[in-house]
This record gives structure tokens, sequence and C-alpha cells, in this order.
């Protein structure tokens, strides 16, 4: 079972006659999705995930191989000089030498105390962190468009509610008119008649200007001009019954700025991983195979090529660094008991939030329903008040009280009934979920 409460007017489609063109007509889902097509910050939110997505490879956290080659090809030209042990002597000017050099080097760290692994899973956590982002903004753009949407609402029905009061008006202004210009009444019940109409109109023009200015609002949650044509199809507040134990316990998991927290602590103890690994031995795999070509005109040798492969294993082992290591463990110890403390602090923040929210539902969901009769009574009240005005069984005092108290109770119910769509909603966007009715 659900409370549902409704306005005693419906919204009309029209049409500008200097555009010629119908209003866009939407509904709260159809609000909703074409924000989270348009929306910049949802865009900006999905480029975060992709590079976070992008980043995350074996590569970048360093378990490949790296691989360079290079070749150098080297000219020179000069007088030589020679003098050999058994007497001979060389001597020759402009003796040209052409060096040629190639190689292939291959250096891969095979071991390195599990820092390639915690670098890894520290990428996969910056990727789970974009996911949350990504979902969190669209959860709190969700929400801002739902509470934009049903505020346009809320102010619609009091727009019809002051109409409403406005005809009840003009015919208490009618009758007043009918009584003085018989004789029967004096000009004062119809002066205050008119006065109470002009009030109205005056209350009226506000609550429009109002729905112009949300409307502006939600057009630019929707990425299209604050001026745009906008109508909303609602006309009534969906209230459901709200199972708060149950909330609280997705809250408990689902809450993305706790999601966000604990992340954040799984990023922390990566951290320290890779310090730690900095206290174990690294060994390399080096390779390079190479080619150098020594070619020159007069000399000893004339000629002196080498080609070939080599390869190695080198063992670093770290003795002492000054106690940095050291240092950077216990700072890194110090972080993950402070971002411990900080999720705590933020599990009792949202409990705290969550309650609050839960008990504005409650008590909003129980004025709306008491200020629903009292509509009701005042409406009653209202037809009798202007019955008995007319047979002249009463004053006009008694009929604007009458309609001061219909109005009065229209307008606390429909801000009852909008409070508790909102407050309903908060305890959805806490709990990590906000739904669309």
């Amino acid at each position: 079972m659900y409370r549902k409460l409704t306005a005693t007017a419906c919204l009309a489609l029209h049409f500008f006659a200097s555009s010629q063109a119908q209003d866009s007509l939407l509904n709260a889902r159809e609000a909703v999705d074409l924000a989270l097509q348009n929306n910049l910050r949802i865009l900006i939110a999905k480029s975060e995930q992709d590079i976070a997505r992008i980043n995350n490879t074996w590569g970048n956290a360093g378990k490949w191989p790296v691989i360079s080659t290079g070749i150098t090809n080297t000219e020179a030209l000069s007088n030589l000089n020679q003098k050999f042990a058994n007497g001979n002597e060389i001597i020759r000017n402009g003796v040209t030498n052409n060096i040629l050099s190639a190689n292939l080097s291959t250096n891969w760290r095979i071991y390195s105390g599990m820092r390639v692994l915690a670098t890894k899973e520290r990428f996969e956590e910056l990727e789970r962190i974009g996911e949350v982002q990504m979902r969190q903004e669209v959860a709190q753009l969700t929400f801002e468009v739902l509470t934009a949407y049903y505020d346009i609402v809320r102010l619609n029905l009091q727009v019809r509610a002051i109409e409403a009061i406005i005809n009840l008006s003009q015919e208490r202004e009618r009758i007043a008119d009918t009584r003085f210009t018989v004789g029967s009444a004096a000009k004062t019940d119809l002066l205050q008649a008119s006065i109470d109409v002009n009030s109205q109109r005056v209350n009226l023009a506000n609550v429009q200007q109002q729905v112009r200015i949300a409307k502006a609002g939600l057009n630019t949650l929707l990425k299209r001009m604050p001026d745009a044509s906008l109508q909303v199809s609602d006309t009534s507040f969906m209230i459901l019954p709200i199972d708060y134990p149950a909330l609280r316990s997705k809250a408990d998991k689902g809450n993305y700025q706790l999601l966000l927290a604990q992340r954040n602590r799984s990023i922390l103890v990566q951290d320290r991983r890779i310090v730690h690994a900095q206290r174990l031995p690294v060994l390399t795999l080096t390779s390079v195979s190479s080619f150098n070509r020594n070619q020159a005109t007069g000399g000893f040798f004339l000629t002196n090529q080498t080609l070939g492969p080599n390869i190695g294993l080198n063992l670093a082992i770290p003795i002492f660094n000054g106690n940095s290591v050291r240092t950077q463990l216990k700072v890194s110890d110090a972080r993950i008991q402070q971002q411990d403390l900080q999720i705590e602090l933020l599990r009792s923040e949202i409990l705290r939030d969550l309650q609050v929210a839960f008990e504005e539902y409650r008590n909003a969901a129980s004025n709306a329903e008491l200020e629903r009769k009292n509509v009701e009574l005042a409406r009653e009240n209202n037809f009798i008040s202007t019955e008995r005005f007319r047979k002249l069984q009463s004053n006009s005092i008694e009929l604007r009280q009458a309609q001061l108290s219909l109005i009065e109770a229209q307008v606390r119910y429909i801000n009852a009934a909008f409070r508790a769509k909102l407050a309903s909603s908060t305890l959805q966007f806490i709990a990590g979920e906000v739904q669309v009715d």
C-alpha cells in the first residue's frame, strides 16, 4: 500500500504564439534520462573512469621487460703516427676511420619484492574508484533532477490552489457587490473582497515567477537553454513506504562516500606494500646483443668487427638506506589507521543523516495525511460559509476566514507532501540508490 497525494487540477499543454512550438512535456523518468545523456558532469566522470581503466595494465605496473635498440655510425679523419716494439713505424696523413655499432638490449626485473603486484592492485583500486565515482555522479544528478522536477510539481499545485481560491474570492466579491447594490450590506464587504482578490493575484504572480525560476534550474540540469519551454506531466506526489532497517543496511554497504573511503584505504595498503618492497632483493635479467665494426685506411687494424649476444643476472640486496624505508612504513601505518578512523566517523555521520531524513519523512508524511483531511474539512466549511453568506445568514468576515483557512490548508498540504517526497529521495540517495517512481 502507498499513499498517493493528489491535486485538484491537471496540467495542460499549450502553444506559444511567437514560436509556435509545443512545450516539452516530461515525466520524472524522461527528465532523469535526458540529464544523464547530456550532463557534462557525467561525461567528465566517464572520462575519469576511462583514464583509470586505460592505466590499469601489467605493462604500466612494470611487469614486462624494457627492450631498446640503438645504431651509431661515426666517421673520422686523422693523421696517423704509430711506432711498434719491433721497430716498425707507420706515418700516414688523411687516414679515414669508420665505426659502426648497433645493439639490442633487454632489461627485465624478474623479482622486485612484490612491487609489481602491489602496483597492479593499486591500479585495480583506482579503476574501482572511477566506477564508484561514476555511479555517485549518476545518483547525485538523479537526485538533483528529481528534486528540481518535484519542486516544479509543488509550485504547479500551488498555482492551481491559488487559482481556485481566486475563483472563490471572486464569487464572494460578486455576492458582496449584489448585497451592496440591493442595500443589504455595507460597501466595506465589497472592498475587502476586492482586496483579497488582488492579494491572491499577487500571490499567484509570485508563485508563477518561482515556477519560471525552477524550470530554468531544471533546464540547466538537462543541458538545455534556461528559457526552453518545459512542462512536467506529474500532478501528484507518489510516496512509497520506507523500509528503514533495509535502507540502513544498504547504506552501510552502498553509500558512495563510504565506498570511496574504503577504496582509498585499499590504495594506502598497496602503497605500504610498494614501500615495503624496497627492503627486499631485486633480481634483474639483462641481455645485450651487439654488433661493432671498425674500418680504417691505416693503422695496425684495418678491420675490427665483433658480433654476439650476452646475458646476465643482477641481484641487488638492500642493506642500509638511513632507515628511510622504516620511516615511510611508519607513516603508511599511521595513514591507514587515520583512514580507519575516517571510515568510522563517516559511517556514524551516514547513520545520523539517515535517521534525520527518516524522521523528516515520517513527520512530513504524517502531516500530509492530516493536512489532506484539513483540506477536505476546509472545503466543506468554505462551501457552507459561502451558502450562508449568499443567504444573508453570515457576514463577510466568516466567509473570508473560511477561504483563508482553505488556502492555508492547501499550501500546508502541498508543502508537507513535497517534504515527504524529498525526504524519501534523500533516504534512497544516502543508501546508494535513487529510484524514479
